[in-house]
């Protein structure tokens, strides 16, 4: 008499197996339909110059993105020290000419003492029309605001991180 095998240990295998192949693929599945960054897919705006993990000296020459201006509020760049407490803002985008993108020009990124290897965040901020006429009053060409968080009224809409080099030429 030859062995066969148990039914009920053939159906287990097949359970157990086919349950582990359908947890993958819906895991899988869940994964690939996540966004890379959810604030960049779920708001229509990209910085996409400079690039992510981009080295640059103190002087960055030009900020590009796409998005369209907002019809209420403004966009404002925003730059962070990684590790540090001061979000500075920047300057208000502007418009590029395709009306489907925008841009700053130069802008300083840390100071002179920034070590070489520091991180900075580029953040834009849709700020609202409230806060933008606050803005408007406040940014001077002394000094910019500093906030330790977007204020109410701010919602961070695109960001990248780049990297400073030993450069330190001013723009």
């Amino acid at each position: 008499m030859a062995w066969q095998r148990p039914a009920w240990l053939t159906m287990n295998v097949w359970t157990v197996t086919s349950g582990i192949a359908a947890l993958v693929l819906s895991g899988v599945s869940i994964y690939l339909m996540l966004p890379a960054s959810p604030t960049q897919a779920s708001t229509g705006y990209a910085i996409t110059t400079p690039s992510e993990a981009d080295r640059i000296g103190l002087c960055l020459h030009s900020v590009k993105g796409v998005g369209q201006m907002p019809k209420e509020g403004t966009l404002w760049l925003v730059v962070h020290g990684v590790g540090n407490r001061g979000y500075y803002l920047s300057r208000q985008v502007q418009p590029d000419a395709s009306g489907d993108g925008w841009g700053v020009g130069s802008l300083q990124v840390g100071n002179a003492a920034s070590p070489e290897g520091q991180q900075y965040e580029l953040i834009l901020w849709r700020l609202d029309p409230r806060l933008t006429n606050v803005m408007d009053r406040v940014f001077t060409p002394e000094g910019m605001p500093v906030f330790v968080g977007p204020p109410e009224g701010a919602t961070p809409v695109a960001h990248t991180t780049v990297i400073r080099t030993a450069d330190k030429r001013p723009c």
